[in-house]
């Protein structure tokens, strides 16, 4: 595999480091509980797009769920492995994840927990092509150069989808890019096709690309993209009601988005001064679950299941990345990873 400067080799090392840093019981364990409550602290990610936790920042519902007394900061991010090291420096307690960056945190020893299914992803993440590129379909992929930020959802579901057609790595250049960075290498055609999610791929497609293949197409053949909420363990012991009033809030919204998309895209237009087509189009590629449906075996499962669809889904992921050489072992119990304890006391 090919790879281009990017994240990849200097993040990826600091991540591995943060990874072995000890996470330190805090001395606010023994107070008491008035006390524990005006010193609370909620550290929460999210990413730059019109999703549910920076509309819950634009409207000032998520400090008003966890309580006057709790310091709520919101800190902006651009992909998994930034959210995997800040986490482990402790730098940050919730935020919504990919499944491979998820499962590489994990299998890093990180020590996190998926507490919800954010949403399933389908057409919000795809593969575009530049129209002048000579692809057609992903046979094509062969010999041409693809941007994609790397140990990402998107990262993953490319080298899924190459293999449906008997591709590897080694067939095609990948390029790690950052989201932000994209564009630009699209614009100056260094790259012929690029994998990534919304905003960006909509960009992409109004200059000169097309898409050729959406992370949806993966679930016939048997692979589920999706995000996931990630929290540091340490926090969910300390702050269980927190995270409760976090998921709460979560769900409250993604009823807004399902019934009253409007009322989203008259906030998030301004708030992010982006087109109200964009953020339409976000809010309907967004693909939720209701609590009561991701208790179900199909999804989480009921606290200490031990054949829940997440947890295939996981390991399989896991073994996929193993084999594509992008991490290094793969854990004999998932169970730790998934945790709907808190989806049960929400239903």
């Amino acid at each position: 595999m090919t790879e281009k400067s990017g994240f990849s080799r200097r993040e990826l090392g600091l991540l591995g480091a943060n990874l072995g840093i000890a996470t330190m019981a805090s001395g606010l364990l023994g107070w008491p509980q008035a006390a524990r409550a005006q010193q609370a602290k909620a550290m929460l990610g999210h990413f730059s797009s019109a999703n549910q936790q920076n509309y819950s920042k634009a409207i000032g519902s998520m400090q008003k769920a966890m309580g006057s007394s709790v310091t709520v900061e919101f800190q902006g991010v651009s992909a998994g492995p930034q959210i995997l090291t800040a986490m482990a420096a402790n730098n940050m307690d919730l935020c919504n994840i990919g499944s491979t960056p998820l499962i590489v945190g994990f299998c890093n020893g990180l020590d996190v927990s998926m507490v919800y299914v954010h949403k399933v992803v389908k057409e919000s993440e795809c593969l575009a092509v530049r129209t002048d590129a000579g692809i057609a379909e992903l046979k094509d992929l062969k010999g041409k150069r693809i941007g994609c930020p790397f140990n990402t959802s998107v990262h993953f579901a490319l080298l899924s989808a190459m293999k449906t057609v008997g591709l590897t790595a080694k067939d095609v250049t990948l390029v790690n890019l950052r989201p932000d960075a994209l564009v630009a290498a699209w614009q100056r055609k260094d790259i012929d096709a690029a994998y990534i999610w919304n905003p960006i791929l909509g960009n992409l497609v109004k200059d000169g690309g097309k898409i050729i293949f959406e992370s949806g197409d993966l679930i016939p053949k048997g692979t589920v993209i999706f995000d996931g909420i990630i929290c540091r363990n340490a926090f969910k012991k300390q702050h269980p009601d927190l995270v409760l009033a976090y998921l709460k809030e979560l769900d409250r919204i993604n009823n807004v988005y399902r019934n009253d998309p409007q009322s989203v895209i008259d906030v998030m237009a301004p708030f992010l001064q982006i087109p109200q087509e964009t953020v339409s189009t976000i809010i309907k590629t967004t693909h939720t679950i209701s609590p009561k449906e991701q208790l179900t075996n199909e999804w989480m499962g009921q606290p200490g299941s031990k054949d829940s669809g997440m947890l295939k889904a996981t390991r399989s992921q896991a073994e996929f990345l193993k084999e594509a050489d992008q991490i290094k072992n793969v854990p004999a119990d998932f169970g730790p990873l998934i945790d709907s304890t808190f989806l049960a006391k929400m239903v």
